[in-house]
């Protein structure tokens, strides 16, 4: 199903005052009352268009639509965002709670993709599970958009894009094997960028995040299991059993960062609000919203904000933020019932910091 697209805005209605004769005819305040709705129809087109959230042309396979039957109908969630692809993090400058790497970034997508293969089953088996959606919400690869991430990266950005890509189209044919059916919409990321500042007009296609979902999309265009939808600006909207899905990566929601004790919480909570009123004021209504890009986990109502697959960082220690596991959610979204079962699935075995040990030299003694 292709939904259509927009038509173009017209011109501007010109507002004259009417005449004395045109007061007092009917016919006159009949055609004004018709182009008052065309001018409204034209402002609610640059509404959404500045919003940057109007419905764009996605494919949709039929098993993620809804049918009129009965309402036993289910499909997994799969929230994959922040994977800094090709970062670095060493231990010893990130409290001794993390360190990252190309083969960590592996060994945590996969684990990942057999976390979600063992538990949607289990959670689906009240219901007739259709298949999962992978959301891809950016930042797919660290990028190289400061220099200290240039200088400690360990893969160039299109080396990043490459192993980025393999692994995950390695997942993707592992999760139609196992469930017969993938959708994967793809947003981009600041991370992912080709610009030196991120940018508001032609931000998908300066993406290495939308380069690697165009990669996807050719790769599996002969497989009819996997449907790959790419993201024409910040956003995409997408429909899931008649519910409404916005997936957006959550750099662009307008709130800033963190703030005090609360940390990115009150920018998530105060970014899906802003994302729900303007979706009210141009007549779109979000029932489930997917955001990144805080590293932080957490579900405010239908949010579903995403941790990362990079972990605590250096960055997270400069900035005193609380260390959070490698994480991403999974959920199942229930044709009935919306967004029922979650989890933010841990990528690492809990275990104490490995802290450096600050050694005395020899001859010092406490005064």
């Amino acid at each position: 199903m292709r939904l259509a697209a927009p038509e173009e805005p017209r011109e501007p209605v010109s507002v004259e005052p009417p005449t004395a004769m045109e007061a007092r005819d009917a016919a006159f305040w009949r055609n004004k009352a018709k182009a008052a709705e065309k001018q409204a129809a034209d402002s609610e087109h640059i509404l959404r268009e500045m919003a940057g959230i109007f419905p764009r042309p996605i494919n949709m396979p039929q098993w993620a639509l809804p049918d009129g039957n009965d309402k036993g109908r289910a499909v997994g969630l799969i929230h994959l965002s922040d994977l800094h692809c090709g970062e670095v993090v060493r231990r010893e400058e990130a409290a001794g709670f993390n360190e990252y790497n190309p083969e960590i970034f592996q060994r945590r997508l996969r684990r990942m993709i057999d976390a979600s293969i063992r538990i949607l089953p289990r959670w689906a088996s009240d219901c007739d599970l259709k298949g999962v959606v992978v959301a891809l919400n950016g930042d797919l690869i660290s990028g190289d958009i400061h220099a200290e991430l240039r200088e400690t990266n360990a893969l160039t950005a299109h080396e990043q894009v490459a192993l980025a890509t393999d692994e995950i189209a390695a997942g993707l044919k592992m999760l139609a094997d196992q469930f017969g059916a993938v959708l994967v919409t793809v947003t981009p990321g600041n991370h992912g960028r080709t610009t030196e500042k991120t940018h508001a007009k032609r931000m998908s296609a300066l993406s290495y995040d939308i380069m690697i979902g165009n990669i996807l999309a050719r790769e599996f265009a002969g497989d009819e299991r996997i449907t790959v939808n790419t993201a024409s600006g910040a956003d995409i909207v997408f429909p899931l059993f008649g519910w409404s899905i916005l997936q957006t990566h959550g750099d662009s929601m307008g709130t800033g960062g963190g703030q005090g004790f609360a940390g990115p919480e009150l920018p998530i909570v105060r970014g899906g609000k802003k994302i729900k009123l303007s979706g009210f004021a141009t007549g779109e209504r979000y029932d489930i919203i997917l955001t990144a890009h805080y590293h932080t986990s957490s579900n405010p109502g239908t949010v579903l904000a995403n941790g990362s697959l990079v972990g605590y960082s250096e960055y997270a220690v400069r900035i005193r933020g609380l260390p959070e596991p490698p994480q991403q959610w999974l959920a199942l979204v229930h044709e009935k019932w919306g967004l029922r079962e979650r989890v933010p699935v841990v990528l690492e075995d809990p275990s104490p910091p490995q802290r450096p040990r600050i050694r005395v030299p020899a001859g010092m003694s406490a005064a």
